[in-house]
């Protein structure tokens, strides 16, 4: 359906059915942790099963992160009021947004959790495989339903999807995690190119809603962008090949070697067209007994309705009142233009990886309820975003997120740093990713750029999309006459382009403190040398590490003679850095 209407588009969530629950999983989540307090279940069955619903180790003993599923992002205001109530519980009393569209909370002695998996269940929410070997959550464009740019609103198959693969027995005890995204333009703004199967809206040649489908993609070792294998599937039998694609990594995942386990590793030893032919058997199975249609009647926009959609522009501003109260400032990125006149999306930035305190989620909760369509959506950025907001509610609309302080300006921008928890909680952590951000983010703050991103992960994992920012750090060690040192990867010019995905090139180790000097440089260094029809990140994506690495070399550079005490002190850190034994991280469980 085409909603263009005030009518239509004000509180048009109302009656949406955003409700993943089945309270029987929280009943047989109690039974089997009583079992296994009575010992009648072993600890590896047990810790296999507890992740599959979602609750998972942290680097703290005897207290658990919850990770609560959130398909597409989308999130209501009654379950946003639950969430809050769950984070203000919490030790640290923060919430953090993922790069899966997720929102996890951490500290929870176990005994404590089946109480708050019911609390989510009431409310529609699921944590079931959220975790474990299993479909994962499936993320979305969060601009999927109003975006200028998109082929058609790919929500109801989101949705459809879900519901397909979740409890599935044929998509549980997969050899590994399973992660699905889906994109309603070749702008991937839902990062379908670097997932185990990546959709994204196109057309049939009679003009019909079929998806582009790719498979294979992913980050952590050996990135690889996704193999595309359909062209335009028709979107209304989309599970077909789906489901084949599951059978297939059933079958042929590494169940011996988990670090090799992942749909990619198999693509790269099988070569792409061997893959393609295993698949096409596994298909043709499929196809004997499919999975049911989709039938979902959406709107397919032509080009002259979307340039019709471009033809209004949100008109900024730039009176002295606003400009003095920080309004310009924060219009100026927060907000962007839909595909209806007069309807704005508005992007709410979140710092410190997507840190959110339960005051924040209630202002959320009250700020969706009174402005635009009534429903929340999360971003692959850690931030969230509010939609169709009328124009005239826009300075309303920021003395709200003012007030809940969500109203710093720069969302989108180079300042705008997305970043998992690292060390703080993650067992496999090796540096305070976060406290990296915090210090670019100082430092970057005021800068124009949207096409010049960070992404920061503690480890190689790659939770912080290390590999797609403009500027990528990852976690590692280095001994320095015989101490541990906390050093970060760096890597320069990833993104994620209607081409696909693009990873950064690796610039070298640089001990941590001075991996902000390192941004410092490179960021002067592009101003410097662009040409006058580049942008800076423009510029980083195109250049090559040889020129680019001696901008820094002299950072890279530690040992005992250029050592200070502070190079073995991590950003953040309040002690010298120890280089603690090797964890296993649930993720491998």
């Amino acid at each position: 359906m085409d909603i263009d209407t005030d009518e239509e588009l004000d509180g048009s969530a109302a009656n949406f059915a955003n409700d993943y629950s089945v309270l029987s999983d929280v009943d047989e989540f109690i039974a089997r942790t009583e079992d296994y307090a009575a010992g009648r279940l072993a600890p590896d069955a047990y810790r296999a099963y507890r992740l599959t619903r979602g609750v998972y180790g942290q680097r703290q003993d005897n207290v658990f992160m919850l990770r609560v599923k959130m398909p597409g992002g989308i999130i209501m205001p009654k379950q946003l009021r639950v969430v809050a109530e769950i984070v203000a519980l919490a030790d640290d009393k923060v919430g953090h947004i993922t790069t899966r569209e997720n929102i996890q909370i951490h500290h929870f002695p176990l005994p404590q959790v089946d109480g708050y998996m019911r609390k989510l269940a009431e409310a529609g929410m699921t944590m079931t495989e959220a975790c474990g070997n299993a479909v994962r959550n499936i993320t979305m464009d969060p601009w999927a339903g109003l975006a200028t740019d998109e082929v058609f609103d790919t929500t109801p198959y989101m949705q459809e999807i879900v519901r397909f693969f979740l409890r599935n027995p044929r998509a549980q005890g997969l050899p590994r995690k399973f992660k699905i995204a889906i994109s309603g333009s070749d702008a991937d703004r839902g990062y379908a190119a670097i997932h185990d199967v990546g959709l994204v809206a196109t057309t049939t040649a009679d003009g019909k809603p079929a998806f582009r489908m790719l498979v294979g993609g992913g980050l952590a070792s050996m990135p690889r962008s996704g193999l595309v294998v359909h062209p335009a599937w028709p979107a209304c039998d989309i599970l077909t090949p789906m489901l084949a694609v599951i059978d297939f990594f059933q079958e042929h995942g590494n169940r011996k070697i988990r670090s090799k386990a992942r749909i990619k590793h198999v693509l790269r030893k099988m070569g792409d067209e061997v893959f393609r032919a295993k698949y096409q058997e596994y298909l043709d199975k499929v196809l004997l007994d499919p999975p049911p249609a989709l039938d979902i009647d959406v709107v397919v926009w032509t080009a002259a309705s979307q340039s019709a959609a471009k033809s209004w522009m949100y008109a900024r501003p730039t009176d002295e009142e606003a400009r003095a109260s920080g309004f310009a400032a924060w219009a100026a990125t927060a907000v962007r233009e839909t595909r209806t006149a007069g309807r704005v999306f508005v992007h709410v930035r979140v710092d410190r990886g997507g840190e959110v305190t339960a005051d924040h989620l209630l202002a959320l909760a009250t700020i969706t309820e009174q402005f635009g369509e009534g429903k929340l959506h999360f971003t692959p950025n850690q931030n969230a975003m509010l939609r169709a907001i009328k124009v005239e509610d826009l300075p309303q609309l920021f003395q709200a997120l003012k007030a809940a302080g969500l109203a710093k300006p720069g969302a989108g921008t180079t300042a705008d740093i997305t970043s998992c928890p690292g060390i703080s909680t993650c067992n496999l952590g090796i540096t305070f990713s976060r406290f990296l951000a915090d210090s670019l983010v100082d430092q970057l703050q005021g800068r124009p750029d949207t096409d010049l991103s960070i992404k920061i992960s503690g480890c190689h994992n790659a939770c912080g999309q290390h590999h797609i920012g403009t500027f990528g750090f990852y976690g590692a060690l280095k001994r320095v006459d015989g101490r541990p040192a906390p050093h970060y990867r760096v890597l320069v010019g990833g993104g994620i382009s209607p081409a696909g995905a693009a990873f950064g090139r690796d610039l070298g180790l640089i001990p941590a403190r001075r991996a902000p000097d390192a941004v410092k440089r490179l960021v002067a260094f592009a101003d410097a040398h662009k040409t006058a029809e580049q942008t800076a990140g423009a510029y980083l994506r195109e250049t090559t590490a040889e020129i680019l690495q001696p901008v820094i070399a002299d950072l890279l550079v530690l040992n005992e003679t250029t050592a200070t005490e502070l190079d073995f002190w991590d950003i953040g850190a309040t002690s010298a850095f120890l280089a603690e034994a090797a964890r296993e991280g649930e993720c491998a469980a």
